[in-house]
Formats: C-alpha cells, sequence, structure tokens
C-alpha cells in the first residue's frame, strides 16, 4: 500500500521537481536549521535561540529513540522506486527525521511568535519537507505523518517546560538524564552525535548564564559580521574536528559537543569581550566590532 503511493508520488518526476523537491528537503536539514538557530540566539532575540534550540534538539533526541525501537527500513532499493539525495537518509526509517527536525523547528518559531502567518509558514514547510521525503524516496508515507506529529508536539511540551520553569539549567540536565538510559539500546550514530549536540548544548548554556549573559542588542553591521564570522568558525570546527578525530562513536559524541559549547556559550563569550574592547580603544572609527 504505501509503496504504492510512494510510486504514484514518483511518476509525475521530472527535472524540475527534481530540483524543487531537493531544495525544499535541504530546508529541514541540519546545517540549515543550525544556521538559522545560530541567527536568532546571538542577535535577533537569545531566550527565542535558547527555546527553539531545546526543542529542536530534545526532537532529534526523541526521534533517534523512537528509530531504534522500531528499526523499520527505508524503501531505498524497492521495486520500481528511486532515490534521489540518499546521503541524507542515514540511520532507519520510522519516523523522518527531516519531517520531525521541520515540526519541532518551524512549530517552535509559530508557537513562539503567535501569529497566523507564521502558523501559516510553519504549517507549509512541514508539509513540503514531509512530501519531499517521499519524493525523493526515502521514507514511507507513515513515516513523515508520525515525524511531523511528533516534532509539533514535542515543541509545544517544550515550550510550556521552558515557560514554566525558572531554573533552565534543571530543566536541560533533567532532559539529558532522562535520554541516558537509551544508550542502553540506541547504538546509532545519530543518536550519539545527537546526545553530544544536547550534551553541548547543556555545557553551553550553563557557560552563558554563569559567566557571559551576553546581550543580542546591536548595530545592524555588527550582527551581520557576528553571524559570518560564528558561522565560518562552526563550519571549520565542523570540517576540522571530523578530520582530526577518529570515527569511533565517542568521538562523534566529543566533535558535537565542541561545536555546540562553542556556539552556544564560548563564541558568545568572544564576540561580549571584543565588544568591551573595542568600546575603549580610543579613536577607533567603528566603536564595535562585533
Amino acid at each position: 500500500m504505501e509503496l504504492e503511493i510512494l510510486r504514484n508520488i514518483q511518476s509525475i518526476a521530472n527535472p524540475f521537481l527534481d530540483i524543487l523537491f531537493q531544495l525544499i528537503t535541504i530546508c529541514g536539514e541540519q546545517m540549515v536549521l543550525v544556521l538559522i538557530i545560530s541567527i536568532i540566539y546571538w542577535v535577533k532575540d537569545k531566550k527565542f535561540g535558547e527555546y527553539i534550540a531545546y526543542a529542536v534538539l530534545t526532537s532529534v533526541l526523541v526521534n533517534c529513540v523512537v528509530k531504534d525501537i522500531f528499526k523499520f527500513k527505508r524503501p531505498i532499493g524497492e521495486e520500481g522506486i528511486r532515490t534521489l539525495r540518499e546521503k541524507t537518509a542515514t540511520g532507519y526509517s520510522f519516523p523522518s527525521g527531516h519531517t520531525q527536525g521541520a515540526g519541532s523547528f518551524y512549530g517552535a518559531m509559530a508557537i513562539y511568535i503567535k501569529k497566523k502567518v507564521m502558523y501559516i509558514i510553519a504549517i507549509i514547510m512541514i508539509i513540503l519537507i514531509g512530501f519531499s521525503r517521499l519524493y525523493l524516496g526515502v521514507h514511507y508515507p507513515k513515516d513523515v505523518i508520525v515525524g511531523g506529529i511528533l516534532g509539533v508536539l514535542i515543541s509545544y511540551i517544550c515550550y510550556n517546560i521552558y515557560n514554566k520553569y525558572e531554573n533552565k539549567i534543571m530543566v536541560y540536565t533533567i532532559t539529558f538524564i532522562i535520554f541516558l538510559p537509551a544508550l542502553t539500546f540506541a547504538h546509532s550514530e545519530d543518536f550519539i552525535k545527537g546526545l553530544g549536540a544536547y550534551f553541548g548544548f547543556l555545557i553551553g548554556m550553563f557557560i552563558e548564564k554563569r559567566y557571559v549573559n551576553f546581550s543580542a542588542e546591536g548595530k545592524g553591521i555588527n550582527k551581520v559580521i557576528r553571524v559570518v564570522i560564528g558561522v565560518l568558525i562552526l563550519l571549520c570546527l565542523q570540517k576540522g574536528l571530523k578530520i582530526v578525530l577518529p570515527s569511533e562513536a565517542i568521538f562523534s559524541f566529543i566533535r558535537y559537543s565542541i561545536i555546540s559549547i562553542f556556539g552556544i556559550g564560548i563564541y558568545p563569550m568572544m564576540f561580549k569581550k571584543l565588544k568591551i574592547i573595542f568600546n575603549n580603544l580610543p579613536g577607533i572609527i567603528f566603536t564595535t566590532i562585533i
């Protein structure tokens, strides 16, 4: 039944749609979501960025755990099914990581902003990204349906938890501890990476709240510079650490932890200190660099 649905969807395939749906599916991928979250956190609204990072990272862990419980295979290689962008299809099939990521990310944006237009955008993006995974032949319909529902549900639960408790570090720590028992059965690389990213988020938030407490305010050009430098450093860390560190799971955990710690806690400390330094330099053309 589900394979037949996929075959019917792929019957409309053409070169234009191939490109279109690959571009759409990218909107639910890790690097795009990290980029947007970083921009929000560093230069737009720190609390918004903190909440959306919490929701998305929690959703990633839930997705990996559920995948490792059910262990459903993907439609890749099934008769009559062609697969595009197969490199993004890591791990098991159920539920769809891209669709769940879209559900938690765009859902979190809509829940936080609370504007009708954002709800409409979120619904459209979740549906389009989910459909793109079917068109590309990497998921079954049940994968994207459950993934989308889970993503939105997690973003809603995280929003209520985030607003209910003042001690955010306690909330983040308890959430991290809840997922630790899953290590007894969830051994996928995606889960280890997700756990590492979440641990880095936890440590980074502790550093930021305890020692940094930066402000996202500033001049437009300074914000642009802050984002450009930060994104370049994150990309260098991702590529560089992957080359330097061995491929074992523990090092994937370490790599993603370092990247999260830097983005959440260390980099804000850097641009805050640079701002102070340059504010005190007499006669400089720009009173701040970042």
